[in-house]
């Protein structure tokens, strides 16, 4: 992990801005007189889910815990992320452990041609390049994911590596090698179809092997390392995520096979969350590329229930997520592979949140009894009242209405109750365990420790191709969430040559520039490349524009509440909202 990855997995957006200005709270969000500039009425906003700041009055700028540090301290990006590394007590990595860590990546690049090679040419893959052929797998699918098969030998990859110049030591450490109680080691996987697991950047930092001849575990992945993080990583990321920007839809299956059916066949906005419910970092990390999301699991059983637990933790929250109904006994895999035209409409007529919960809940719960209804109004109570559109609302209080027997006026007075009854129970917990006078401590989202995907995908456009900076013209500074990503195109628009640009930079910020530089693209003309950073700017913009006018609606009901005049919010947030429906008819003018 680099140094900026680890400060901001730390960064609280509330203790740093507490520890220059008193924050008191203002509903969900916190509020202060702005330590910038003098004002009388405080006009300086900290959104703490979101991890971000705001001041509506002289300053009229915001941006991440960084970027506040960079204002407050008087300093640029480098000595700004030092100063939080400090605060947070974490030591800047030292070249020799980040060069440590070019080994362990070599590694698996070796070892993926040595797998790829001994599935292809050896007399052994013949069962495995016959099980592909019967799943359907391309000769050329089966070589651009770089499929691979591991020897049955006990040591022989380990051997290969040993010859290659690798070390036991290493081949440890990158996952790949198995130590026993009394120390030897071997290969950890033997006899498997192998996946290649990748990072964003196209880096191989593990594997999954699915067993051939009904052994267990039917799948095996590389266990934790310094490279890999089950985690926090989606299989297939690497070359959906332009799928799914375009598309601004990602569709997540459960299997590798799943995956790489659905690319094969075109639908390239699918990612494999490798076997299990995905976690609140992956979720947060799709909420970055796309606007709306739909699960695609199994059809089973085990399947609704592994997309249940899913919903009722890490997409808690998340709008616009959607779960495809597959045909019972079918998988994605086999759907695709044997009739690719119907998966667009089961991904088209996907069912919302609620209505799977609506239709999974109720027959769970004996509505003849007072626990029964208890249960369910406790379930999807929340649930139905989270809904943002009025008239849906409402027709969901119709429907649990009807469950329970209850008129639809008196349920939403019991579930209204029910909430508030849960928000002051929540307040006092949380002040027990902070104190009176103390401001809550909310961890800032986790999506914010990661890369900006669309931002990086922008910047990693404009340095790979000069000829595309006057289509950034309309691209401003605050559209960056991420310090670092902004700090980049404000000294890239000072510069004419990328080697000039590396001049300009601190070691923290040239290491961030290196990982987009090296970011790898699909094949794309000049037109393509152009019409792809055009959109990706009105994206930012529009996402920009969204972020701001939900902020001054926030100030707009705390000026309202306090009595000031809000003629100046009113006519800022007419404004934003002029602008949103020129960017929405130019998109639906040129079709996205």
């Amino acid at each position: 992990m680099s140094l900026l990855d680890d400060v901001k997995s730390r960064l609280d957006i509330v203790e740093v801005v507490s520890g220059y200005t008193s924050l008191t709270q203002a509903g969900r969000n916190l509020k202060a007189r702005c330590p910038f500039h003098s004002e009388r009425t405080p006009s300086f906003v900290v959104f703490p889910e979101r991890g971000s700041w705001r001041c509506f009055g002289a300053c009229a700028e915001g941006g991440d815990a960084i970027r506040f540090v960079m204002k407050a301290e008087n300093q640029n990006f480098a000595e700004a992320l030092r100063t939080l590394a400090d605060r947070l007590g974490i030591q800047a990595p030292s070249r020799r452990a980040q060069e440590a860590m070019n080994p362990l990546l070599r590694a698996n690049e070796e070892v993926a041609k040595f797998y790829h090679k001994h599935l292809v040419d050896s007399e052994e893959g013949a069962d495995a390049r016959a099980y592909l052929e019967k799943r359907g797998v391309s000769t050329e699918t089966a070589s651009a994911f770089g499929l691979g098969l591991s020897p049955t030998g006990w040591e022989d990859m380990k051997n290969h590596l040993a010859g290659q110049g690798f070390t036991d030591a290493q081949m440890l450490q990158a996952g790949l090698l198995h130590r026993s109680e009394e120390g030897r080691t071997r290969d950890l996987f033997h006899g498997r179809l192998m996946f290649p697991i990748k990072d964003d950047g196209g880096h191989i930092v593990g594997f999954g092997g699915r067993e051939l001849d009904g052994g267990q575990p039917k799948y095996l992945n590389t266990p934790q390392s310094p490279l890999f993080d089950k985690s926090t990583i989606l299989w297939g990321m690497d070359v959906a995520s332009e799928g799914i920007r375009l598309k601004d839809e990602a569709v997540i299956v459960e299997g590798y096979m799943d995956a790489l059916m659905a690319h094969q066949h075109g639908f390239t906005n699918v990612v494999a969350s490798m076997g299990t419910a995905l976690t609140n970092q992956q979720v947060e990390h799709l909420t970055r590329l796309a606007k709306s999301y739909v699960l695609a699991l199994d059809a089973d059983a085990a399947g609704q229930e592994a997309t249940l637990r899913s919903l009722k933790s890490s997409w808690k929250g998340v709008d616009n997520v959607r779960i495809a109904l597959l045909p019972i006994g079918k998988d994605p895999d086999d759907l695709i592979r044997q009739a690719p035209d119907r998966w667009p409409d089961v991904i088209a007529s996907a069912e919302s949140k609620i209505d799977f919960f609506f239709r999974l809940l109720p027959p769970r719960y004996d509505l003849t009894t007072t626990e029964g209804q208890r249960t369910l109004t406790e379930e999807l109570g929340p649930l139905v009242l989270d809904v943002q559109d009025s008239t849906e609302q409402d027709r969901h209080l119709e429907r649990l209405g009807e469950l329970l027997g209850v008129n639809r006026h008196t349920l939403e007075e019991v579930l209204q109750r029910q909430r508030q009854s849960v928000l002051r129970a929540a307040t006092a917990k949380g002040q027990r365990q902070r104190g009176p006078d103390e401001p809550p401590k909310v961890q800032v989202a986790a999506a914010a420790f990661k890369q900006d995907q669309l931002e990086a995908y922008s910047l990693a456009l404009l340095l790979r191709d000069p000829e595309l900076k006057e289509v950034a013209e309309a691209l401003q500074p605050e559209f960056f969430h991420e310090s670092e990503n902004r700090e980049v195109y404000l000294k890239w628009a000072e510069c004419s040559i990328i080697e000039e640009l590396r001049e300009l930079m601190d070691t923290p910020l040239r290491e961030h520039l290196e990982t987009l530089v090296d970011r790898e693209f699909p094949s794309m003309d000049q037109k393509e490349r152009t019409e792809a950073l055009a959109h990706c700017v009105r994206r930012l913009e529009e996402r920009h524009l969204r972020e701001v006018r939900t902020q001054i609606a926030t100030a707009l009901s705390q000026a309202i509440e306090e009595g000031d005049d809000p003629s100046q919010v009113i006519e800022e947030l007419r404004k934003q909202d002029e602008r949103l429906r020129e960017i929405h008819s130019t998109r639906v003018r040129r079709g996205f």
